[in-house]
């Protein structure tokens, strides 16, 4: 027993003796591997659009919006180490800093450190000259001959720049820098060099503008070889970052860095051009608001073409634009007069490259952009989608949306009539069974459609508004694409629901025109029933001392239900015990529902703050600011969830808080 016992005993001492031990390892083994990797990273900060700093010291910028989103996932905290890009570039490969962003790789470098596996962007090369720099044309490779080219020591520009430079026939000097890019630029304005070479969206017109590009690479995060642990948690949170947004490395490229691009700028050819020419004249279609149409009192161009022609007069930096609309009754009568040379260009045109190569024309890029939808017999709205047979009423004077059926529905049979009214009529009589029309043009048919019994149904698929230009005329092709790249999307967009919503007004006031009688007779009806109600408000408010004003309701904004934007009303309150704002929902139409992800149903009378907790305390201020204070607020934002870029609008409506907010992708 004795013997059991003092067995039992050591059996003990044994186990309390391996569990100090495996103690001592756990304690011990951590202290290193834990510290790194939720210690610090430090990591290289050189001023630029990567790394920028406001005068209130708060930062931002390419590299530091994804150094945060890498933190999100890793974990990591940042200790920021300033310097010269060339200077850190050097401590990254002592080891006396961790991480670096904006690193081309070349094997050289990889010799001394380690690459993320995905790049984090890729950037453009310009050559830069000071803004009064008259003399270096990139038209004439000959005048960079002999000139000092500054670019920052070690970067990988060098030796793209070289390899252009033997390509082109240029000898230059290159001029290694070592100092900031605030440093270079001084060097450039100062005439210590010529030209600047460094990557598009650093300097503003001010202080440097692009001659050329000379080429382009992948650029990646760095990190020193004495860190190699950081390498496989860097790698996996850029790759978790690019399953979240693949679309994620675009939009940082548009937010920081494609600034002062050449599309910008006209060059020696094309400014000779507007000189030489005059204005350009620019043959449009007419009645097609909300996209152009001929105002029929004052004679002039209206509809968003209008406000786009008035933004690309002064779009570029380098020149002024003049030009002159010319109307036609239809789009084939454009496109005629376009071949005889009575025009330098048609709107809208929607051509293939192959279309537009037969028909001896260039498409340029899209200057708008709108949903289809199909117009068909409210009887087909259950079965329109399953029609193995469709045939599509055309109109014969438009020959976009005959090119855009080919396109999109080339199953389709097309049956063409002599304009959209009788393409209307041929469906109600079942002779056709659908027509395309852009969401911006329903208000044009709306009457005729409640006439024929027809309804709308999405397609899914948007057309593209370019104008069009003969194909001898290259050097316009060049100065109107420009535009098209430089015109905010959103000027354009707030232009379309604009004239969008005018046009219904106008039909409003046309049903009135053409009916007198009715209108007397409704407006005198009107203004009994409001008399009545005001009348019948002083009694109670005599009466209960205090009464609010008949408050707005759902049903008053049905006529905005189609609307191709997001549209919706909020009352915005407070309560007396708390400074926290809040938003009830009036009204939304169908886009808010596409887009919010929930009916109406679910959500009128409810509160933002029950619906959307994630929403942020600036949106509540800005709700705020326009219905109760009755200031107008407007601004452009990129959703997290989807990548898209949308302008926010909020304006007062009806009265003290109450306001309408709309959503317009950019």
């Amino acid at each position: 027993m004795q013997r059991l016992i003092m067995r039992q005993i050591q059996k003990k001492r044994k186990t309390a003796i391996l569990l100090c031990l495996v103690l001592a390892i756990v304690l011990g083994l951590p202290v290193r591997g834990i510290a790194q990797k939720s210690g610090i990273i430090r990591v290289g900060w050189y001023e630029s659009p990567f790394n920028s700093t406001d005068p209130l010291g708060r930062r931002s910028g390419y590299a530091y919006d994804y150094q945060q989103k890498i933190a999100a996932y890793s974990g990591w905290t940042y200790e920021y180490v300033e310097g010269s890009w060339s200077d850190l570039l050097q401590m990254l490969s002592d080891g006396k800093i961790d991480l670096m962003s904006d690193v081309s790789f070349t094997h050289e470098r990889a010799q001394s450190m380690l690459f993320s596996s995905l790049p984090m962007g890729a950037e453009e090369y310009y050559l830069f000259v000071s803004p009064g720099n008259n003399e270096i044309s990139s038209e004439d490779y000959s005048t960079f001959n002999g000139k000092r080219i500054g670019a920052n020591r070690g970067s990988v520009q060098i030796g793209l720049f070289r390899d252009w430079a033997e390509a082109n026939g240029i000898q230059a000097e290159i001029v290694e820098l070592t100092g900031n890019e605030e440093d270079n630029i001084t060097m450039l304005t100062r005439g210590d060099i010529d030209m600047y070479l460094s990557l598009d969206g650093f300097f503003d017109k001010e202080s440097a503008l692009p001659v050329c590009k000379i080429g382009a690479s992948d650029f990646y995060f760095a990190v020193s070889k004495s860190r190699p642990e950081l390498l496989a948690e860097l790698n996996k949170a850029m790759s978790r970052i690019q399953d979240e947004n693949p679309l994620y490395h675009q939009q940082l490229y548009s937010k920081y860095l494609r600034i002062s691009g050449l599309n910008h700028y006209l060059n020696a050819e094309e400014n000779e051009w507007v000189a030489n020419h005059g204005p350009i004249r620019v043959g449009y279609q007419d009645n097609y608001l909300a996209f152009c149409a001929r105002d029929p009192e004052s004679g002039e161009l209206t509809g968003a073409l209008k406000d786009y022609l008035g933004v690309a007069s002064d779009c570029l930096e380098n020149a002024h634009l003049d030009f002159e609309p010319v109307c036609f009754p239809t789009s084939a009568d454009a496109m005629n007069a376009l071949k005889n040379g009575d025009v330098d260009c048609v709107f809208p045109a929607n051509l293939t490259d192959y279309d537009g190569e037969i028909r001896g024309v260039y498409i340029t890029p899209a200057l708008m952009r709108t949903d289809m939808s199909a117009v068909i017999r409210e009887s087909d709205q259950q079965t329109f989608s399953k029609k193995d047979r469709v045939a599509v009423a055309v109109n014969a004077d438009n020959p976009n949306y005959d090119m855009f059926l080919l396109d999109h529905f080339p199953d389709w049979r097309t049956i063409y009539y002599s304009d959209t009214p009788e393409c209307l009529k041929a469906i109600s009589e079942g002779q056709a069974d659908c027509l395309l029309i852009s969401n911006y043009r329903y208000n044009n048919i709306s009457k005729l459609c409640e006439k024929y019994h027809l309804t709308t149904l999405s397609t899914g698929v948007e057309m593209d508004y370019c104008f069009a230009v003969n194909r001898e005329d290259t050097v316009l092709y060049s100065i109107l694409a420009k535009t098209a790249g430089v015109v905010p999307a959103t000027t354009v967009n707030a232009a379309l629901t604009h004239y969008f919503i005018e046009d219904s007004r106008a039909d409003i006031a046309d049903l009135f025109r053409q009916n007198l009688t009715i209108a007397v007779i409704a407006l005198t009806v009107i203004m009994l029933v409001l008399l009545f109600l005001l009348l019948r408000s002083t009694r109670r408010e005599k009466k209960a001392g205090e009464k609010a004003r008949p408050l707005p309701k759902a049903e008053d904004f049905r006529f905005l239900d189609d609307l191709p934007v997001s549209y919706s009303v909020y009352h915005v309150t407070h309560s007396e015990h708390s400074r926290l704002y809040d938003a009830e929902l009036v009204y939304v139409n169908h886009k808010f529902e596409e887009l919010g992800g929930l009916p109406a149903e679910a959500i009128l009378g409810h509160r933002v703050r029950e619906l959307y907790p994630h929403i942020g305390e600036n949106w509540y201020m800005n709700v705020k600011s326009a219905a109760c204070d009755g200031i107008p607020v407007e601004y452009d934002y990129v959703d997290e969830t989807t990548g898209k870029r949308y302008h926010f609008s909020a304006r007062q409506i009806f009265r003290a808080d109450y306001c309408a907010v709309t959503y317009v992708e950019a």
